[in-house]
């Protein structure tokens, strides 16, 4: 009997399908899913490369757990944003384009085409998020682009075009349409203010209300957005939340939540007209004066990434690391109160959106940002091992790759140049600009010494600005978090995102779903 066991789970990990273990038998606790946004290997190593050097640890480095990821969507071998967030918040593959909360949707190439409402792998009829809340859990968001981003407003929100941020925002208090009235997160930090406020909304003078706007797109001068005519801030408020849209506003609530071991209230936060980070090149950045001199010399950089100018109310605004700091606090006190564990997504969509418009300095800038984020939730877990992380990414977005020693200009050899090209003797043989430290054409950058005292330079080369399917490694720790070595040692889909939260937020580890489309809601 006992060979015949073994031969069957030898065939079983030979099919790629790992051995099954107790399907109700998980302990359940607080979960946390974290979504540096379109980070592959590639990225990481050169995050580690610049901040602590090639034989540095990073904070995603000491994360115990992990495995392959596999994130194909149904229709395409590279996950779309909104795409790969349907298939974490629902357990299915469903259709790359238009998916957003449904299988399908606004797609260009398919004119018509429209979304199709389904069911999760529970068989509930709305994102685990949605499941989470109405079950009594305390849940929240957190993201430093806009909140209505996919990774995070799938999880809230369905609509048949990742483009209607209004309607996703909406909501958000709202629940979904059909679903009105629907447990409210209890924090939301992130960008989109122009998302929550009527266009014909008056920018803030001195005094700040809900009625004015404070944030403006730093690229393109764009104020709110609502065509409805509807204040979702006011509205907001007037749902019990506490509003804070400036660093000051952030970091007064933060010390009176210190202050108050008992102070428990939900919260908006919006720090920018829609996403925190101004994803252009270096170039344009430089063009529209985003730029701080005096930090020139700063392994940072002189170019503002995120948030304003100095002087405006946009500036240094709080980061991903700093506002799920506040989420889980408040998350934990939420949690005591209910008698219940909470679920958040927290997404660091900077390292997806900077790459895909290749802007190296911004990348290596939001690689710190999402591993300190990390750092504050090992530091969680290790005062609340009731708690797991587990982390992703859908795709790898921009491929970025080192190039060291760093390829150089022939007419500047203190600048960096291109790349050798393929060289087959057909076709085109251009190679392709490489980045330094402000765009091309720049110094290259230094990397942090390594183990021998050695500062080595480098360039970032890029394929393009798109998405590629990359080598996305999933990782996890704390509560269940062996789940990656034992139950999806052989195979870690994006489905698994799905099964992996739900095992620990409800005790249950649902079946595989691979090869099934999701059933119709």
């Amino acid at each position: 009997m006992k060979r015949s066991v073994l031969v069957l789970g030898t065939m079983a990990l030979a099919l790629g399908v790992a051995p099954l273990m107790a399907q109700d038998s998980l302990p359940t606790g607080n979960v946390i899913f974290f979504h540096p946004d379109g980070t592959g290997v590639n990225h990481w190593n050169a995050g580690r490369i610049y901040w602590y050097g090639p034989d540095g640890m990073l904070n995603w480095d000491m994360l115990p757990e992990m495995a392959v990821y596999r994130g194909h969507m149904s229709d395409r071998l590279v996950g779309t944003s909104n795409g790969g967030a349907t298939v974490h918040a629902f357990g299915y593959k469903v259709l790359g384009p238009g998916s957003f909360g449904q299988d399908g949707g606004v797609d260009p190439e398919e004119p018509g085409s429209e979304g199709r409402p389904i069911k999760a792998l529970s068989g509930y009829a709305g994102s685990i998020m949605r499941e989470a809340a109405a079950a009594g859990h305390p849940v929240g968001i957190v993201n430093d682009g806009d909140l209505a981003e996919p990774g995070t407003g799938v999880f809230l929100s369905e609509v048949g075009n990742r483009n209607l941020s209004n309607d996703i925002t909406a909501q958000f208090l709202d629940g979904r349409p059909g679903f009105e009235g629907e447990p409210l997160p209890m924090v939301m930090l992130g960008g989109g203010e122009g998302f929550f406020l009527p266009r014909e909304a008056p920018a803030c003078g001195e005094e700040i209300n809900l009625d004015c706007f404070i944030h403006v797109d730093q690229v393109n001068g764009r104020g709110p957005d609502r065509r409805d005519g509807r204040n979702l801030l006011r509205e907001a408020a007037e749902k019990g939340y506490e509003v804070i849209r400036t660093r000051e506003e952030f970091d007064a609530l933060w010390a009176r939540i210190q202050a108050e071991p008992d102070f428990r209230p939900m919260v908006l936060g919006l720090f920018s007209r829609d996403d925190i980070f101004n994803d252009v090149p270096e170039e344009r950045l430089i063009a529209l004066g985003l730029v701080e001199n005096e930090k020139a010399e700063t392994r940072e950089g002189r170019l503002i990434v995120w948030g304003s100018k100095p002087g405006t109310r946009g500036y240094n605004p709080p980061t991903a690391a700093e506002m799920t700091t506040m989420a889980l606090e408040l998350l934990r006190r939420h949690s005591e109160a209910a008698g219940k564990p909470f679920f958040l997504v927290s997404e660091v969509e900077s390292t997806d959106n900077l790459p895909n418009n290749a802007n190296a300095i911004g990348m290596l800038n939001a690689l710190k940002h999402a591993d300190d984020t990390i750092a504050v939730i090992r530091e969680f877990i290790a005062d609340n091992p009731n708690t797991m992380v587990l982390t992703a990414a859908d795709s790898d977005g921009g491929g970025p790759q080192v190039f060291s020693p760093a390829p150089r200009n022939p007419l500047d050899e203190e600048l960096v140049g291109v790349s050798a090209g393929n060289p087959t003797g057909f076709g085109f043989n251009q190679g392709f600009p490489l980045d330094g430290i402000e765009g091309q054409n720049t110094a290259p950058f230094i990397a942090s010494p390594d183990a021998f005292g050695t500062e080595m330079d480098f360039a970032i080369g890029w394929p393009g600005q798109n998405d590629v399917a990359g080598g996305i490694v999933a990782r996890a720790e704390g509560l269940n978090a062996e789940l990656l070595r034992t139950e999806f040692r052989g195979r870690f889909d994006s489905t698994d995102v799905y099964r992996m939260l739900y095992a620990t937020l409800f005790g249950k580890l649902l079946p595989a779903s691979y090869g099934q489309a999701a059933p119709d809601r």
